[in-house]
């Protein structure tokens, strides 16, 4: 919110410079992010009349003109196609600065003597909408040093206010802060309701009873014809970056900026019949005043005419309906729209309004009837026309007056660690505009009803704390003990998977936990997201199900940047369930291999990573977290992964995730390049490994036998190794594979395997008979799973 300091200093003016106000502001939670100047350095520039205007003899598109400057009448030669006789205009005399340090000197144009020059709103380096001279009033006092006259040394400060602060965002919102920071009094402008000199009304109605607690009316016509917005109120408005575009809106966007309540004026001789404020029917549409078609929903809520849209509430009005230079005749309206009946609308249709971006974050709802009396006092003093009644519909939903609340300043001084007097307490909180009642130390609050974030007790101390200032407080020094704890013996901590991930060349990534919603689809198939309400993005509107998405798009990123090896992890959540009630959190670990094995260079030819290199980095992985025995592979068919290059991995039997090559489908959808492969675990399914149990070495020696086995190409090494461990009993202390063959003299569907089995003994040395008889009894095992040995 951008703000004129010297506006708010009508309201409360506390005897600190602008440093200081800036500093407790920011000190408040009000954070002022930055201050700017009114307008750039310029000088020797005042408010000049001119007296005559000729045409220049040699010039078509120039003017002789004979300015005033309340001393002297001075020959300027000037340009701009708005001079006239009785204009009241900016002069620049010679031996001004001008804004970027362009001087002013004497000078001839065309043959004719110039002294001075006529300025332009953009020459001052001040904002206007109308090209040419800027045009001052005609009671501009003629002479006067026309930085003074439009207090142009004030400066504009800019505050970044959260969401839960609406009530600042106006300077009768600011002016009690700042009366309660500096213990200052408020000077409020007096407002007087113009009287009623016409019976003209327009009628309201309310249907949207939860969205609209009151909708007021006022007409106002005989309405002169008009110029310009009055000089103070279009600098005011300038200053706090609103642009002007017509006196009545000009004058409604000041009321907003004063009292903080958005209002709206119609075309009274535009409206069909009487207004009523309820929700759009599908479809529904809607010209704004910007010309962009709305196409309506039916939680949109709308005011309308006996015909159509006239408004979205509390966000635009209509183009049809909006007020112009030549409108006599004005509805005004003044009314109370909930936060929940807004609140994402403005940006559904890509609209930005300041009336929006207040009533998301909550309109003190007792204000529409003083901003109200506050406009129509303006519009009258400043335009003409006469008032009538105000009309006021009521939704039938009484505005709830705020809870009151209890605090206990023993109980305060503790949580603040700092005494505060309840004298003090009470006071602070007055000028806040809270309702005090005391009953020895303890204070009963009733908050004034634009304080939406006022509810409970720790919300007082958070008040209480900002206005005392945080840089007053000073930590204690207090003695602690810390306590020292060790992860359990049996625990695999995520910091011990990052580090046995980086052992193997991996790069830890943070990925967002909102995705896309066709992303997510592609890996999740046929499961329903969690949704955002209120998505940052399109690209990020739904939860993720998975790591794999944020990790994919940053191997795109990357091959996008020709790397060539990436190796990426992640620890983090995954989100189940199809809504925020039902969700299921749980963690997740992701990696994902793409481009070269290893660097290029002489010693080894070149080769891309293929599935085994990524199974190797998995197995390594779990063996060393301990949990290499317990892991075992079969098929899998997720739609994400390429069939044939797809497995799922499982723990005692347990399935803790999947591995494998990505599906073209997959490729294209993330705009991959080349074969990528991924892998995922559960960190529940890996958190906990077996206690290490220590065991001497064998003293006696290690006994080797080899076996060709012929297998069949669907049995997974994993199940022949189980099987064959199994039958081996104690004595079998290995099993490696060390050779494949497929072909000649090996049936179809079938592999001649070469298995390395290692015995020992703790106690003795083997026997060859205790070998064979070992070595039999697994072969006999093996024929349940049509396993032979070859011949």
């Amino acid at each position: 919110m951008l703000f004129s300091e010297n506006w708010l200093r009508t309201w409360i003016d506390p005897q600190v410079d602008t440093e200081e106000l800036a500093h407790r502001l920011t000190m408040a939670g009000l954070e002022v992010d930055a201050i700017e100047p009114a307008a750039p350095a310029f000088d020797n520039v005042v408010v000049g009349e001119v007296t005559s205007v000729r045409p220049h003899p040699d010039a078509d598109k120039l003017r002789v003109t004979e300015v005033f400057d309340g001393e002297t009448t001075w020959q300027v030669v000037c340009g701009a196609p708005n001079v006239r006789e009785g204009l009241r205009a900016p002069l620049a005399r010679v031996g001004a600065t001008l804004p970027g340090g362009m001087k002013i000197k004497k000078a001839k144009l065309r043959g004719e003597p110039s002294h001075g020059m006529l300025c332009g709103a953009d020459e001052l380096g001040l904002a206007s909408a109308r090209d040419g001279l800027l045009e001052l009033p005609d009671d501009a006092p003629i002479g006067r040093d026309l930085r003074e006259w439009l207090d142009l040394d004030d400066a504009v400060i800019e505050l970044g206010i959260t969401p839960n602060r609406g009530d600042a965002l106006s300077i009768a919102g600011l002016a009690q802060e700042c009366s309660a920071l500096f213990d200052a009094t408020l000077n409020t402008p007096e407002t007087q309701s113009p009287e009623a000199t016409t019976d003209s009304t327009r009628a309201a109605a309310i249907e949207a009873m939860d969205a609209c607690p009151v909708y007021l009316t006022q007409v106002i016509e005989d309405i002169p014809a008009r110029g310009d917005t009055d000089m103070q109120i279009a600098e005011r408005l300038r200053r706090a970056g609103v642009s002007t575009v017509e006196p009545i809106v000009d004058l409604l966007n000041y009321v907003m900026l004063e009292t903080g309540q958005p209002m709206h004026a119609f075309d009274g001789d535009k409206l069909d019949g009487d207004i009523r404020v309820r929700w759009a029917t599908t479809g529904e549409t809607m010209v704004g005043l910007n010309e962009q078609e709305l196409t309506l929903d039916d939680d949109c809520l709308v005011v309308a005419d006996a015909a159509h849209p006239i408004a979205l509430a509390g966000i635009i009005g209509s183009q049809p309906s909006g007020v112009g230079g030549s409108t006599g005749r004005i509805v005004l309206e003044a009314a109370h729209f909930t936060p929940e009946a807004v609140a994402g609308r403005a940006r559904r249709f890509g609209l930005t309004t300041d009336a929006a971006f207040r009533f998301e974050r909550g309109v003190d709802p007792s204000l529409p009837r003083a901003a109200l009396d506050r406009a129509a006092q303006l519009i009258t003093e400043l335009l003409g026309g006469r008032a009538g009644p105000v009309v006021e519909a009521s939704g039938g939903r009484e505005l709830t007056a705020p809870a009151s609340i209890t605090l206990d300043m023993g109980w305060a001084e503790r949580r603040l660690g700092l005494p505060v007097a309840t004298e003090r307490a009470a006071d602070l909180l007055t000028r806040l505009g809270c309702e005090i009642s005391t009953e020895g130390n303890v204070l009963t609050v009733v908050p004034p009803t634009r304080r939406f974030d006022l509810a409970i007790p720790e919300d007082l101390l958070e008040e209480l704390a900002r206005l005392i200032g945080y840089d007053t407080f000073r930590a204690p020094i207090t003695r602690m003990t810390p306590e020292i704890g060790l992860p359990a013996a049996t625990a695999n901590t995520t910091s011990r998977i990052g580090e046995l991930m980086a052992d193997r060349g991996y790069f830890e990534a943070i990925t967002y936990s909102f995705i896309d919603r066709d992303l997510d689809a592609v890996i999740t198939p046929g499961s329903t997201p969690i949704e955002l309400a209120n998505p940052i993005a399109s690209q990020m509107a739904v939860m993720r199900q998975s790591l794999w998405p944020g990790l994919l798009e940053a191997v795109a990123h990357n091959q996008k940047r020709q790397q060539p090896a990436i190796r990426l992890f992640e620890t983090g959540h995954r989100f189940a369930g199809s809504t925020a009630a039902a969700a299921r959190e749980s963690g997740e670990l992701a990696f994902v291999a793409a481009g070269h094995v290893a660097p290029e260079q002489w010693g080894q030819a070149t080769r891309s990573v293929d599935f085994y290199d990524i199974k190797g980095d998995l197995e390594d992985l779990l063996e060393g977290l301990g949990l290499g025995p317990a892991t075992r592979f079969q098929g899998s068919n997720h739609s994400a992964l390429h069939p044939g290059q797809a497995a799922e991995v499982l723990i005692d039997g347990q399935p803790v995730g999947e591995i494998g090559a990505l599906h073209p489908d997959t490729l294209k959808a993330f705009d991959l390049k080349g074969s990528v492969f991924a892998a995922r675990l559960s960190l529940t399914g890996i958190g906990e490994r077996p206690l290490p149990q220590s065991a001497s070495l064998s003293k006696f020696p290690r006994i080797r036998r080899d076996l060709a086995l012929v297998t069949p190409t669907r049995l997974a090494f994993s199940e022949l190794s189980a099987a064959i461990r199994a039958a081996g009993g104690a004595l079998l202390r290995d099993v490696e594979p060390f050779d494949r063959y497929v072909g000649e003299g090996v049936a179809e569907g079938h592999q001649s395997l070469a298995v390395k089995l290692v015995f020992q003994n703790d106690e003795r040395t083997l026997t060859d008979d205790e070998i064979t008889d070992t070595i039999n009894h697994i072969l006999e095992d093996l024929r349940q799973h049509d396993v032979e040995l070859r011949g």
